[in-house]
């Protein structure tokens, strides 16, 4: 027959096990710590909208305010001009080629000529700096930002 003792009690044994349990319970609250360590959470940019002229935005209630009738029917038309970015453009002397064009602030997308974009817009012709989209109705031209620098 097996027989097991458990070995005899003396301090030095007591303070082992004691010491072992002490750092087995450092241990174990630095990893809980540490896996319960606030992580950072991931942000988004967002871009602010941005009107193309403030006065033009303040004609109609400054005329109201000056006792100017106004007409409902001649309101200006929506800008679609801020909802496109040109940020480059690859264009031959015939008008030919590509334009990197962000729409709505999203990453920018590369179109040919005769393209459609969104929403029935189509990009007509192109220029060393310029685009112009066209629509059933209207037309824009896009210009490249000025160069920074000397």
């Amino acid at each position: 027959m097996l027989t097991f003792s458990l070995p005899k009690r003396s301090p030095q044994t007591v303070l082992s096990l004691v010491t072992a349990s002490v750092w087995l319970l450092a241990a174990a609250g630095v990893a809980y710590w540490a896996l319960h360590w606030p992580k950072a959470e991931p942000t988004l940019a967002t871009a602010a909208p941005v009107a193309l002229n403030p006065l033009t935005d303040l004609q109609g209630p400054v005329a109201r305010a000056l006792g100017q009738p106004t007409n409902p029917a001649a309101s200006p038309a929506p800008q679609t001009r801020s909802a496109y970015t040109l940020i480059g453009v690859i264009a031959s002397p015939s008008g030919q080629g590509s334009a990197l064009i962000a729409t709505n602030g999203q990453p920018p997308q590369a179109y040919r000529v005769g393209q459609t974009l969104q929403d029935g817009w189509t990009l007509v012709s192109l220029t060393a700096r310029q685009a112009r989209l066209k629509s059933s109705d209207t037309d824009i031209l896009l210009e490249l930002p000025a160069a920074d620098g000397p």
